[in-house]
């Protein structure tokens, strides 16, 4: 990772220090993993759950990505997603579209992130 990149993701409050303990040290590896993220399909279907109402599915998919996002550092969506576990382990319902609206912003605000910095345009960025 290049000095850009190491800035953009510590501007999402992303924790790189514990993301490079879990993964040893390997920038390459996390970078790749990075890249998956964008295609994992748990945020479209936690929303899909969300809005069918379908609580068990939508418990699972934000358990899933609470998880996700922890091992990748994303400290903001974690914290979402993990206040959004509690309430639909609560069946807390009616508090869900707020909580969502903050699930779905940290997790735009880190893809836009991934998007801008990691993948490759016509030219070979720096690693």
């Amino acid at each position: 990772m290049n000095e850009q990149q190491r800035h953009a993701l510590s501007l999402r409050e992303t924790d790189l220090s514990g993301v490079m303990k879990r993964f040893y040290g390997d920038e390459e590896l996390y970078v790749s993993c990075l890249d998956r993220f964008l295609y994992d399909p748990t945020m479209a279907e936690l929303n899909t759950a969300i809005k069918n109402q379908a609580w068990d599915e939508a418990f699972t998919a934000a358990h899933a990505m609470k998880g996700l996002a922890g091992n990748m550092g994303f400290i903001p969506l974690m914290h979402a997603t993990g206040q959004l576990v509690v309430l639909i382990r609560g069946g807390r319902t009616r508090e869900i579209g707020g909580c969502m609206a903050q699930v779905n912003s940290s997790y735009r605000d880190i893809t836009d992130a991934i998007r801008q910095n990691f993948m490759q345009t016509g030219e070979e960025k720096e690693s």
